[in-house]
């Protein structure tokens, strides 16, 4: 797990206090600066993060348009130039930053002190309330979970 994404969202909340849950990822993004924009976009490519710009595809459930946001901001807020794959040698390189931008995004969807509200939730009841597709509430417990998460977590199931 990289503390840096889940402290680049942990210090996001705090900068804009007043986001409710789920989180309006349009009013996030136009917060730090960035203009989300839905556009035609042939698959498989669904988001596209250039310059200050969120590109979208279009139709997508609001669930899904909420990650991708995230996503690419993430990639806004934690990875500085070029983001395109040009050779092979980088694809160490590139997963790293798409694994850092889907912790950012799972961490600003879903932040600690709201999960922490929550009893033992199960995934689909943590995607329903947090409005993210539920494969992203499966991360945010799995390998995206902080330890102190885990810890609250194992201290729950011993009760």
């Amino acid at each position: 797990m990289s503390m840096l994404a889940a402290e680049k969202a942990k210090a996001l909340h705090e900068r804009h206090p007043g986001m409710s849950i789920p989180v309006d990822m349009e009013k996030m993004v136009e917060a730090e600066g960035c203009e989300l924009i839905e556009w035609q976009f042939l698959s498989p490519v669904k988001e596209v993060k250039h310059g200050r710009w969120i590109g979208i595809a279009e139709g997508l459930e609001l669930n899904e348009r909420r990650y991708l946001a995230a996503h690419a901001l993430g990639h806004h807020l934690l990875h500085c130039g070029n983001q395109l794959w040009f050779r092979d040698w980088q694809e160490t390189s590139v997963l790293k930053q798409e694994r850092e931008a889907d912790e950012f995004a799972a961490h600003l969807l879903v932040p600690e002190n709201e999960l922490e509200k929550l009893d033992k939730p199960t995934t689909w009841e943590i995607a329903e309330y947090f409005g993210i597709p539920e494969e992203i509430a499966v991360s945010r417990l799995g390998q995206f979970a902080t330890e102190r998460e885990r810890e609250r977590w194992d201290l729950l199931d011993e009760i």
